[in-house]
Parts: structure tokens; sequence; C-alpha cells
């Protein structure tokens, strides 16, 4: 699965200008990436001169990502030209550089284009009251390297109606974190077979009494989880997706969709997992990823963890993570990790 986004930016470029000197665009930031264009119009310092030389650079260590780039040089209007008494441009004529590429490449943060347009034709086609204009459009595809499963939920579906069908009304409950959600046994069957046994061994408190009288078993479970961390497992077993907003009685943070993550693991429902480990990359940073290996390492999400130290290894992340608090915090609590990145550095280096 691929999310895009875009943005524009038009440089002004005064002219003429010095050999190797440059107009600089402003940012062009995404969440995880800062982008900055170099107009050089008589090209850039090392490069043969006489030409416009565009450079795209990124200013971040920003993780894997397609990148679609493309300037346009925008040729001077013929009505223009003519009343400024130069060579006119072909009409509707403007100079382009394009490409595509795939970020973050071996050893380098800037892609130049060295020969958009010669420094004569940048002048007498494209300046206007001493300017060339240089608009640019960068957009970011980001791809998320962990695959989601297939859903099962049409296949369990069948169960899932025959079950409201035949059982209608809530047969059980559990009480997790002060709160009760009401199940149907045969709803859980269909979709965990760990809760279903949790159901089934928990120790069960003296029934309490629905609306319409009937007696409700109430389980309490043998584990820690939040009732938000409990709901959004329900939330799946019953809808097939994670949480939104505040559906779960909080709004969906990080720190959440770790908790979901681990509570996956308890419940062996390997398919949440990996939603939440896409939802984790998606949100991954120096700041997060510290904790957020540790529960991958702890709940056995191994396309995760190695995403993790991946990202660990790039540019200065590894120094930029270590000085955070979570750091140590990660290296007490799971010491393994750094025998684990100590390797990925060798092979990375090798």
């Amino acid at each position: 699965m691929q999310d895009s986004v875009g943005k524009f930016v038009e440089i002004s470029i005064a002219l003429p200008v010095a050999a190797g000197a440059a107009a600089v665009s402003k940012e062009i930031a995404f969440d995880d990436h800062v982008w900055m264009v170099h107009c050089y119009p008589r090209g850039a310092p090392g490069e043969a001169g006489g030409h416009l030389s565009i450079h795209l650079v990124n200013h971040t260590n920003a993780r894997n990502a397609k990148v679609l780039f493309e300037a346009i040089v925008l040729c001077r209007a013929d009505a223009e030209a003519t009343a400024a008494g130069v060579v006119v441009a072909p009409p509707c004529k403007n100079y382009h550089a394009s490409s595509v590429f795939e970020y973050p490449p071996e050893g380098s943060h800037r892609f130049p284009w060295p020969r958009v347009v010669s420094a004569t034709d940048l002048q007498q086609h494209c300046a206007v009251g001493g300017h060339a204009t240089v608009v640019c459009g960068l957009a970011v595809l980001r791809h998320n390297p962990i695959p989601a499963p297939p859903s099962t939920y049409a296949a369990d579906a069948a169960g899932l109606l025959e079950a409201r069908r035949k059982f209608g009304d809530p047969d059980a409950a559990f009480a997790v974190g002060g709160r009760t959600f009401d199940v149907v046994r045969k709803v859980l069957a269909a979709r965990s077979a760990v809760l279903t046994a949790e159901l089934d061994g928990a120790e069960v408190e003296p029934p309490t009494t629905d609306g319409a009288g009937a007696a409700v078993p109430v389980a309490r479970p043998r584990h820690e989880f939040g009732a938000s961390t409990f709901c959004a497992v329900l939330l799946y077993v019953y809808c097939d997706r994670l949480p939104r907003g505040n559906e779960c009685g909080c709004p969906v943070t990080i720190e959440l969709v770790r908790d979901i993550l681990a509570a996956s693991d308890w419940y062996k429902l390997d398919r949440l997992k990996l939603l939440c480990a896409r939802r984790l990359w998606d949100g991954l940073s120096v700041e997060t990823v510290s904790k957020t290996l540790w529960y991958a390492d702890t709940y056995r999400c191994p396309e995760l963890k190695s995403l993790c130290i991946d990202f660990l290894t790039v540019g200065d992340n590894f120094k930029n993570a270590f000085s955070t608090e979570d750091f140590g915090w990660l290296i007490q609590n799971s010491p393994s990790v750094l025998d684990d990145l100590r390797r990925r550095f060798e092979a990375k280096n090798a």
C-alpha cells in the first residue's frame, strides 16, 4: 500500500548571476521529509558551466519512499518577448526536468539535473523583468514494507451472521479495566480461539442481569491490558480494523497501538499484529523507535523489529536515538537488541 503526498514550490531566479551561484527554494516539508530545490543558472560548482542545473536536496534522514519530481522552467509569452525586443521562443515551449527515484540512495542526499536549459536560452526565452521562474512539483509515495495479510472477515462473516440470527443478544461478557464488554460466544468462536478459551476458562463472577432479565456470566481475564486496549481487540474481532477517533474511549495514540500489538500477541491475532506494526512504522522516528523496537522484540513481530533496526542504521538516526531516555530504557529491558544492531551495522558496512 502506498500513500502519496505532493507539494509545489515556485523559484524566482535573478539574472544574470555569477557562475556557481544558486537560487534556493523554501523548504518543501512532509511528515519526515524536508527537501529544498537549488537552481544554478550557470551550473553548480564542479559541473561544466553554461547550463541551468537543478538540484533536489534532502535535509533529513527520512525513511524509504519513492519520490516523483518535476521542474518546469517557464518560457516567456510571445507578446512579452516581442515587447522586450528579443528572440521569441517557440509557442508553449517550456523546459522540463523530471525523474522518479527511490530514496534514500546509498551515499547521497542530492539529486542533480545538470543541463536543463542553456544559460543563453534561459536569458533570452525565460527572463521577464530580469527574473526566470521555475515551478517544481514534488510527490512522495510512502511505501509501507510490512505486509497486511488478506482479511479473513468475509470468510468469518457467515459465522458472525449465523451467530446473530441464531443467538442475537449477547450471552457472555468480559470485565476489563472497570468496564464490561458484552459478547456473543459464537462470534468469538468464529474469530478467536484464544478469546473463546479465555472466556470458558477464566474465573467467572456472579452473573449479572441484562435488560431482558437473563443471567449473563461475566469473565475477568488474567491479563493487565487496559479497557481501551481490550475494546480495540473486540473492535477488530467484530469489524476487522483498528480503532478510529475516540471510539475505544481515548485517542488512537502510538502508545495505544503498541498495547494493541501486545494484546494481539496474547490473543494470537496475527493480522491485527501486522496492522499495528504498519501503523507504528508509519509513525516511526528517532523519538519513538526505541519503545517500538522493544514492543516488536518482546511481542514477536519480526517484520517491525527488522525495520526498526534498519531505521537505526540510516544516517544519524542511531546517534540521535541513543541520546534519548527511551534508548537507555530499551537497552536495560532488552539488551539483546544491541547484538542485533551490531550485526546489522557490520552487515551494512561489509
